[in-house]
């Protein structure tokens, strides 16, 4: 696990690779390696964190294959024991007990196939001197990020957006249809980011890039396929005999494949379904964690947004387990403030506290000298964990009814106040749309229009012709399929790679922290995928059947336990304290004149205080998009 960088082209040195992995030396607090080839023009650079074989051996940037390969990798390869044997058999002499070492001799043999023998988290970038190309790759579901940038007839790419800010030439205007796609969704979907001339590898892609001159030709590919239930006839087919208790199985064995590691495992136990199933595997399995972390939050306005107190439960499973748990106590006020700090940390604007969380524990770990934690994320990706796979099934449930459904719940919303109204109007609006329109609704905060009034004319007249990103991919691959099953395909395009994970590896790698993310391994994927949906989730009861499958080693309290958001009251924060810090972003001159209608901006505000919209989330948006440029941009 690391920071990763790296360039091809005959116009880049030493001192951008430098630049580079300075800005990099949070990810990889253990060791540092460059290497370069000049007359090729090519140049590998890691800042190493220590996981697998803590020593100088393991070291990269690696040669490999009689010095024909050399790469710069970042993640962890869980089964590369395994892919050991494979290669011993067929002649290879290498480092067995480092991950990164198995990899180029595997692609020496099988090319890019060599992708879909790897069980892990990855982003890499192997040289083959003989061939002369680089080939860089990403993981199934973008765990570990790849940036990149095509300029001056080259390519420079690393693991975080700001270690390219030093590259000279870089295109650093705003791409406005990221920026109109980020207020819609409050993330940045695909291979866009807010820059116009940084691009992201997209999850489970690769690409190979061959200098030709003075140019870099550059071929992107497509690895890896998330699974859907196969279609016969139009209509889905199912493994009805798949039972929990096959699927608990299968978690421990990815459980305890993903707990190799040379030094110890803590694990975030927020007292949630996954984090709790995670903290107990790794128990069953030997791999008892050193540490457990959860959060309590001091503080008003949790309740009324939808948020409830978990130290009761995880204190309920590291009791039953005899695992030591850290309860962190975070402060309202004190969160706040930090905004505007973390947004250039995640390199992309979102609109969402969590990452402080994540930072907070991270950092504590860290001190506490813990290198891995596993963590939940995905769990509700993959099991059915949100309202939106909720309302997926209520829609197809309805019939014909649906329709008079949500004009009821519109109703219901004008006599509702707090949480419960915002959940009646968005409830309202799923239930009228068509299946597509509900797909894009589902994964939105604004509507297109709403977020495109927001922004200044000559964004809102590009927009409108430029919008089309991996949601749209996600709808068009899932024709036929069952409207839960086409929300958790979706979820794999956006959501879950460009908020979920992006802040999840930023956050903890602030503080040199790997996290680990077991719930989303490509075996569980698979099997989730043949399970029909209504058993997934079983009438109103989010992730059924994979709570049926914990049903020996949690309480039914807290498996049926409320869902809870790992998330803080921003709505009275915004409105409260946060009042001047949100006006000093937006209205008091700079940069936010040049993007935003002012004018717009200030009247969606006025509503939101007044309580006549649900607009909180989205004025935090616009103030971490001028925090990620204050922050970021202003070197």
């Amino acid at each position: 696990m690391c920071g990763i960088a790296g360039y091809l082209g005959a116009k880049f040195d030493a001192s951008l690779m430098r630049g580079m992995l300075d800005r990099l030396a949070h990810r990889g607090p253990d060791g540092e390696g460059e290497w370069y080839d000049p007359e090729a023009g090519v140049g590998l650079g890691q800042r190493r964190l220590s996981i697998i074989d803590l020593s100088t051996a393991a070291s990269q940037p690696m040669h490999a294959v009689k010095n024909r390969y050399t790469i710069t990798f970042n993640g962890e390869i869980y089964n590369f024991k395994e892919i050991v044997r494979e290669l011993k058999v067929k002649g290879y002499k290498f480092n067995e007990n480092s991950d990164t070492a198995v990899l180029c001799p595997l692609y020496d043999l099988y090319g890019p196939a060599m992708l879909d023998k790897l069980e892990g988290m990855f982003a890499f970038a192997i040289w083959d001197a003989q061939e002369q190309v680089l080939f860089m790759a990403r993981d199934h579901a973008g765990i570990k990020p790849l940036y990149y940038a095509e300029m001056g007839g080259g390519i420079v790419f690393a693991s975080e957006l700001k270690s390219l800010l030093g590259a000279k030439g870089l295109k650093r205007g705003i791409d406005g249809t990221a920026l109109a796609e980020y207020v819609t969704y409050l993330w940045t979907p695909s291979e866009r980011t807010m820059l116009e001339g940084v691009k992201k590898l997209r999850p489970g892609h690769f690409m190979r890039c061959k200098l030709n001159g003075k140019k870099v030709n550059i071929e992107h590919a497509r690895w890896y396929v998330p699974p859907q239930a196969k279609l016969l006839d139009g209509v889905p087919q199912y493994d009805r005999s798949k039972t929990p208790e096959q699927l608990l199985r299968l978690l421990d064995d990815v459980i305890d494949e993903q707990c190799v590691a040379d030094v110890p495992l803590g694990a975030f136990l927020s007292g949630g379904v996954d984090s709790s199933a995670i903290v107990a595997s790794m128990c069953a399995t030997n791999h008892k964690p050193e540490q457990t972390y959860c959060i309590t939050f001091e503080g008003a306005g949790m309740a009324s947004e939808g948020f409830s107190e978990d130290i009761d439960y995880a204190r309920m499973v590291a009791k039953r387990y005899n695992v030591p748990l850290k309860e962190m106590k975070v402060d309202a006020t004190g969160m706040l403030a930090r905004l505007p700090g973390l947004a250039p940390l995640l390199d992309e604007p979102q609109a969402d506290p969590a990452p402080l969380f994540v930072q907070d524990i991270c950092a504590e770990a860290r001190r506490d000298g813990i290198k891995v934690l596993m963590s939940g994320t995905g769990g509700d990706d993959i099991f059915t964990g949100y309202r939106r796979h909720l309302t997926a099934r209520m829609r197809q449930k309805m019939g014909v009814l649906r329709t008079p459904a949500g004009h009821a719940a519109g109703l219901a919303a004008g006599f509702l106040d707090g949480a419960k109204k915002r959940r009646a109007e968005r409830l309202s609006g799923l239930l009228l749309a068509d299946d597509n329109a509900f797909l894009r609704l589902a994964f939105s905060t604004n509507s297109q229009p709403d977020a495109w009034r927001l922004l200044n004319k000559e964004w809102r007249e590009q927009v409108q012709n430029d919008w089309f990103n991996d949601l749209d991919v996600a709808i068009a691959e899932s024709e036929g399929q069952d409207l839960v099953n086409r929300v958790l395909y979706a979820e794999l395009f956006g959501f879950l790679p460009d908020h979920n994970l992006n802040y999840g590896d930023k956050a903890s790698m602030a503080s040199g922290v790997e996290v680990r993310v077991p719930l989303i391994d490509r075996r569980l994927m698979q099997f989730m995928a043949d399970v029909p949906p209504s058993v997934k989730l079983n009438s109103t009861r989010l992730k059924s059947f994979f709570k049926d499958s914990l049903a020996s080693r949690l309480s039914p309290d807290l498996l049926d336990r409320s869902k809870s958001g790992f998330g803080a009251p921003i709505r009275s924060w915004l409105i409260g304290e946060g009042r001047e810090l949100v006006e000093g972003a937006l209205f008091d001159g700079g940069i936010a004149d040049e993007w935003f209608d002012t004018k717009a901006v200030q009247r969606f505000w006025t509503r939101t205080q007044n309580g006549q919209v649900d607009g909180a989330y989205t004025m935090l948006a616009l103030c971490m998009a001028v925090w990620w440029y204050e922050g970021l941009m202003a070197e």
